[in-house]
């Protein structure tokens, strides 16, 4: 009786997790408007650490097409995206690029970016004192610029 339940669970949560394949997020990389503008460095530690969340370059990894993990990444996407995107960074006014990178320079310090899931997964994201420090100086020179420049390099 037990075996029997048991196996009957077990049916039912595979069968259950081949149907719900079928309700896919969808993965989606929109056009650029407004490239980033930083130096060759600071763009590098940026694409490596940074843009698979916060841009429209993402390379969705074999576990982003597998429900419910997928639902999992594309809402950490679309959230880091809202939140800043460098493909859209030269389309920001420049009070709002100051803005995202007092933002930057915040996660930085608290060392919150890469979340430590996507670290997990992408161990070469994770940022060095080295990068680190690179990324505060472009991020000083940038809130250091008048308001009024259209980059923030």
């Amino acid at each position: 009786m037990f075996r029997k339940l048991t196996l009957m669970i077990a049916i039912a949560l595979v069968a259950m997790f081949v149907v719900i394949q079928f309700k896919a997020a969808p993965l989606t990389n929109p056009p650029s408007k407004g490239e980033l503008s930083a130096p060759p460095e600071v763009e590098a530690i940026l694409k490596r650490s940074c843009f698979d969340c916060h841009s429209n370059q993402t390379n969705w990894p074999w576990y982003s097409h597998v429900a419910p993990i997928s639902w999992m990444v594309v809402r950490h996407v679309e959230l880091g995206r809202k939140e800043m995107n460098f493909s859209e960074w030269g389309a920001y006014f420049p009070g709002t690029r100051k803005r995202k990178l007092q933002w930057m320079q915040r996660a930085l310090h608290e060392e919150v970016m890469p979340l430590w899931s996507y670290r997990m997964m992408h161990p070469d994201a994770r940022l060095s004192d080295n990068d680190r420090a690179r990324l505060l100086e472009w991020i000083q020179t940038g809130l250091s610029a008048p308001v009024s420049g259209t980059s923030a390099k």
